[in-house]
């Protein structure tokens, strides 16, 4: 039986992890939801053999408004839950929600948020810690400031798009990945890239949902031009995506 503390259980990804795992045979779900830094505040009964940490501000531009509540959510949070790791008996497996952004760290305080929790995570517990470098992540119950849903439910009041390039990576995607970790790459330590693999441009996504091409193009900075995933480690272990953003029916996603 593996018991798995999920941070941020009502979350985007946090939901789909929780819904994917409930009543499946040999797991144990604990779930949290709310401020990191309380969690040490709680009365765990129960030993969890890995911290799923997802409970973090997320959002590039977003993080240029309020740069001081992504450091107190994701850097002060995360080092409570690292705090908390240490105080079980024995230290679960942290494997926690990192971003394609790490890569140019530099650009938004969101990205920086990320490569300190790389190097928290790195110094503080390097042999049993695991950094998820998710890439675009969209699909079922996404948040409603994420754009991928202002293009399903609420394409008539987009006014631009961008140049950029994504690796767009389906959130069915995600979990599988998580799932494979769990059950054949508990070895890894450090960061590993979970993506598609396959990028595509902002505008080509927005004309293939919506079948608008009026739309003009808007040079935005601040976040990187161009996500491309190498996800070695998890194609390594057997993983393989199923889902490509320019391959989906559109109406899959009307409900959302």
């Amino acid at each position: 039986m593996i018991t798995i503390l999920i941070t941020g259980v009502k979350g985007f990804i946090g939901s789909n992890i929780a819904e994917h795992f409930a009543g499946k045979e040999g797991y144990t779900l604990m779930g949290y939801e709310g401020l990191s830094h309380d969690m040490g505040k709680v009365n765990w009964h129960i030993q969890p053999d890995i911290i799923l940490h997802l409970g973090a501000e997320a959002g590039v531009r977003r993080s240029h408004d309020e740069p001081d509540l992504f450091w107190k959510n994701n850097v002060d949070g995360f080092q409570a839950v690292i705090d908390l790791a240490k105080d079980f008996v024995q230290t679960p497996k942290v494997i926690y929600a990192s971003s394609s952004s790490i890569y140019d760290w530099h650009m938004s305080p969101y990205a920086t948020t990320k490569k300190i929790n790389e190097l928290m995570a790195g110094q503080q517990l390097p042999d049993n810690s695991l950094g998820l470098r998710f890439h675009t992540v969209y699909g079922k119950n996404s948040r409603t400031d994420m754009f991928f849903d202002k293009v399903i439910n609420h394409p008539e009041t987009i006014d631009y798009v961008t140049d950029h390039e994504r690796d767009w990576t389906h959130v069915e995607d995600v979990v599988s990945a998580i799932e494979t970790i769990i059950t054949k790459g508990q070895h890894l330590n450090g960061a590993i890239d979970v993506g598609c693999g396959t990028p595509c441009s902002v505008a080509d996504m927005v004309k293939y949902y919506t079948g608008r091409d009026d739309i003009p193009t808007k040079e935005v900075t601040g976040e990187r031009e161009k996500t491309h995933a190498k996800p070695t480690e998890l194609l390594e272990l057997g993983w393989k995506p199923k889902h490509y953003i320019l391959t989906e029916n559109p109406k899959d996603y009307e409900t959302i």
